[in-house]
């Protein structure tokens, strides 16, 4: 696990949170193309971030995995899941956050995805969103970003590349870098 803070901005990548586990009552999926893959690894990690506001704290965990496939499409899928009384679970930064991803973030998480789909620059393979936490004041436009962010570090699992530098940038600037710069 590697965690980078500054007084605005935190971030927080590791391998996998089982806590943070959605079951997948509702889903977004997709058929998209995507660039033919070269070689790689399956690649699994959680992302949490954390972006200050004044006293408001806006917080988002997310977390995936990718398995490189052959051809010119990759395959996506976000679920999305909310419990009537979630237990809250440590997430990855101080403090505790609840599990799941409520309706009014699964649209934000999909369009963080959709972001990179767009962009033409994925590989070829398997993608799923499907680790999730949030607290009261949870932004969507974090979950976006989130989202963004995430695929640029399983996308650094798959090929064998840091994603600390991606995260030190998210955090000290405020800007996700190109993904194609990942890949």
């Amino acid at each position: 696990m590697f965690v980078v803070r500054t007084s605005g901005r935190s971030a927080a990548v590791d391998d996998d949170r089982h806590e943070f586990k959605l079951l997948g009552r509702r889903q977004s999926s997709g058929l998209d193309l995507a660039r033919p893959a070269t070689t790689g690894v399956r690649s699994r990690a959680v992302l949490e971030l954390q972006q200050n506001y004044g006293r408001l704290q806006f917080r988002a965990l997310v977390g995936g995995e990718f398995v490189p496939g052959e051809g010119d499409r990759i395959a996506w899928r976000v679920r999305c899941w909310e419990t009537a009384r979630p237990t809250p679970q440590q997430g990855l930064l101080p403090g505790a956050l609840l599990p799941g991803l409520p309706a009014r973030l699964d649209h934000a998480a999909a369009m963080g995805l959709w972001a990179n789909l767009n962009a033409g620059a994925l590989p070829a393979g398997q993608l799923v969103i499907d680790r999730a936490g949030y607290n009261q004041e949870s932004s969507p436009a974090l979950f976006t970003t989130a989202v963004k962010l995430l695929v640029h570090v399983l996308l650094a699992g798959v090929f064998g590349s840091p994603a600390e530098p991606v995260i030190r940038s998210w955090v000290a600037t405020g800007r996700i870098p190109d993904v194609t710069a990942q890949s």
